[in-house]
């Protein structure tokens, strides 16, 4: 890991250039698609709770209802973004692009030390790499812990190659920080990385390879930047800490509980399509490496540091998420760092001539560009943009609250709505932890309520209402749901909205008072 004088050095100005450059590729055309449920619904839905109530210290989903299930610092980020720039799809989208940018540019600085020939190549080949470019274009935890990921693997080359006590110390810190960013972005998954680092000085060096990476004062960084949170939420929500370590990390790895593709075959079925179909257009390079170094590679690991520790960084991390029972292919989205700097390997130095070369890679990364705003064209399933204009051509007040019943919430209607949401179960006792019974709910003054139910259950909610004594109107069905507005003094549902009688399915009579 010996670094060569940098053969295409940057002035401040270039430098600079090259910065604006990345993120403006990162944003492009992000803010054109539609929130999807359930994850960007969910995820911005929090966020705008925090923005709501002022409590930024404990998500929900609803006001009545905490959702723990990860730590806050995306709900933060995105929260943020809103607040800045205002309630519009780019703004929720934002962080995820910044930190793909970022990812990139961390890859430039990864390849000064990995490969030094050609610095620039792993960030050009990431930034084109499918997947992590679509990936940006959600909103989700995942490219922010791969961005955290990266930088922890920044700072341990740095620490493992520093020169002076000084710079490994300012290498040893940034290390923490990293380590507690990740830790507060997802919990025990963002560490990862650092567990795979420390198997690559354990391999290198024993223990004492070990001692070069610990420090009291990283450790004190990491400690407040990660752990100041849980502390605190865990002193004031005493069953918090349970749930973090029974539901989020031995039930999404010891169990089916998730129900995410748990079966023996589930790993195969989700991150070999991922990992193949997510390194398009540098697959072949990939591939043709692992073909022609297939013999002799436990000698070319001996033999090589920088080898070793991309091993490291990325069969660790992918043997954990093989093993875990919960899986999603965006689980893996940090091991395409290290896959980057593997295919750079393989091509540097990488010749962009004749110009068509050059010219394909930029055609191919504008069509990822393109990408993020295909979905816009089609009436995709799970479009809350969608599902909310169909519910505003018809409502007039805007409901305050939509209480979905016996069926998934679309938690990204808060975002276009401004609606609080919520899940309802007809049942005495509401089966899920993040939802609750219709009896008590109707107890509640909630303002001006919408329920919003499955066209197959509509008569068992209409008999239900009719049982608490509650009056209703019949609106005009959205996208699939059956749409019932509550009669009460909060709100008046206009009179061009009624598609047909309120009745309950026993009863001829129309909308009830």
């Amino acid at each position: 890991m010996d670094v060569a004088a940098d053969p295409f050095p940057l002035s401040r100005r270039r430098a600079w250039l090259l910065v604006f450059l990345v993120l403006l590729y990162a944003c492009l055309l992000q803010g054109v698609r539609p929130l999807y449920s359930p994850d960007e619904g969910r995820y911005t839905n929090v966020a705008l709770g925090m923005i709501d109530s002022g409590d930024w210290l404990r998500p929900h989903l609803h006001p009545e209802v905490r959702h723990w299930s990860k730590p806050p610092l995306t709900y933060w980020a995105i929260g943020a973004s809103i607040v800045t720039f205002g309630r519009h799809e780019m703004a929720a989208r934002l962080p995820s692009a910044l930190a793909f940018g970022c990812t990139i540019l961390l890859l430039y600085r990864l390849g000064r030390r990995l490969v030094p020939v050609q610095p620039w190549l792993p960030a050009l080949i990431y930034a084109s790499f499918a997947f992590p470019s679509l990936a940006s274009n959600l909103v989700t935890t995942d490219t922010l812990l791969a961005l955290w990921e990266a930088l922890q693997v920044v700072a341990f080359v740095e620490l493992w190659h520093a020169a002076t006590p000084r710079a490994a110390r300012h290498a040893r810190l940034l290390l923490g920080l990293a380590m507690g960013l990740a830790f507060l972005t997802k919990g025990p998954p963002g560490l990862l990385a650092f567990a795979a680092c420390l198997l690559f000085a354990f391999w290198s060096a024993g223990w004492s390879g070990l001692r070069r990476v610990f420090g009291w004062d990283a450790l004190l960084v990491f400690l407040v930047v990660g752990g100041t949170w849980y502390a605190v939420v865990a002193w004031q929500e005493p069953g918090v800490l349970r749930y973090f370590l029974v539901e989020e990390v031995v039930n999404r790895v010891a169990s089916d509980k998730m129900h995410r593709n748990a079966e023996w075959y589930g790993a195969f079925k989700v991150y070999l399509p991922t990992l193949l179909l997510g390194t398009l257009p540098w697959l072949p390079v990939l591939l043709a490496g692992a073909w022609r170094h297939r013999r002799g590679m436990v000698a070319r690991l001996r033999a090589d540091d920088d080898l070793k520790l991309l091993a490291c960084w990325l069969l660790l991390p992918l043997a954990v998420f093989m093993l875990a029972r919960s899986r999603l292919p965006l689980y893996v989205l940090p091991l395409f760092a290290p896959l980057a700097v593997l295919a750079a390997r393989q091509l540097a130095p990488l010749r962009l001539r004749p110009p068509w070369r050059a010219a394909a890679v930029g055609l191919w990364c504008v069509a990822l560009v393109l990408a993020r705003a295909l979905p816009a064209r089609f009436g995709m399933e799970g479009d809350d943009r969608r599902l909310a204009d169909g519910i505003t051509s018809q409502l007039s007040p805007w409901p305050d609250e939509i209480a979905f019943v016996e069926t998934a919430p679309r938690f990204g209607l808060r975002f276009y709505l401004g609606s609080r949401i919520e899940r309802l179960e007809l049942s005495d006792e509401a089966s899920m932890t993040q939802s609750q019974n219709l009896a008590s709910e109707l107890a509640e003054r909630e303002g001006c309520r919408l329920f919003m139910v499955e066209e197959s259950r509509r008569a068992e909610l209409e008999g239900a209402l009719v049982a608490q004594g509650i009056g209703w109107k019949r609106l005009r069905d959205a996208n699939g749901y059956a749409l019932l507005g509550e009669i009460s003094d909060d709100c008046a549902w206009t009179a061009d909205a009624a598609h047909a009688p309120g009745t309950s399915p026993s009863s001829p009579e129309p909308d009830r008072p």
